[in-house]
């Protein structure tokens, strides 16, 4: 089930010089991860990462190069995010956990749209590497299909992503893994996500973009 717009992305960036080093030039299609390089700074500890004051998020979809959005807003104890494509989900205040509710989202005849009920297991809170989080999901769809599954998360590693006019902002690399899908969150402390990839694990890549705002 894709959360964050079909954002898999391939960004034309020209090679261009920032903040001492050189931004490395590549087309669509060449990359679905975002240019990353080793840490030059302390990175600042992340004790949660709330998605309701993250507001409009605009990204280049590393696939095809489309521009994609995403809004993010306060909804009940949780979030609600609705993407440029169409696809709406909610989730409780954590960037990491599964979605309770989607509508619209991906082409799945079957699991378009359904809810959830999601449980904390283990915080993967604050993030450091090493970092271990669990989350219990039982999900229904429109059609009435279910499943319950255990997603694990686990802050894997701490990269620089270097984008164009941003230069190299410190992330942690989160991977979630639910058996089914795995998503690769970069999050760098004080902003927010700022790449993000998601992969089936029998289908291949749906989603992967990177954050221009």
């Amino acid at each position: 089930m894709k959360r964050l717009l079909v954002l898999a992305l391939a960004l034309p960036i020209s090679a261009c010089s920032a903040g001492g080093f050189q931004l490395p030039s590549f087309g669509f299609g060449s990359s679905t991860r975002p240019d990353t390089q080793p840490l030059t700074q302390p990175i600042a500890q992340v004790a949660q990462a709330p998605i309701s004051n993250l507001g409009t998020m605009t990204a280049t979809n590393l696939m095809d190069g489309r521009t994609i959005s995403l809004s993010a807003r306060a909804y009940g104890n949780g979030a609600r995010v609705s993407e440029s494509n169409g696809c709406t989900w909610t989730r409780a205040n954590d960037w990491f956990s599964p979605s309770d509710s989607w509508a619209n989202c991906g082409d799945s005849r079957n699991w378009h749209t359904g809810q959830a009920t999601v449980r904390q297991l283990d915080s993967l809170y604050p993030l450091q590497v090493g970092s271990v989080g669990r989350y219990e999901r039982q999900a229904r769809s429109h059609t009435g299909r279910s499943y319950s599954r255990e997603t694990r998360c686990e802050v894997t590693d701490a990269v620089e992503v270097l984008r164009p006019a941003h230069g190299a902002t410190p992330a942690y690399v989160v991977e979630c893994d639910d058996t089914s899908r795995t998503r690769t969150t970069w999050y760098a402390p004080g902003e927010g996500p700022i790449a993000y990839r998601e992969t089936h694990h029998r289908n291949g890549l749906e989603e992967a973009w990177v954050r221009t705002d």
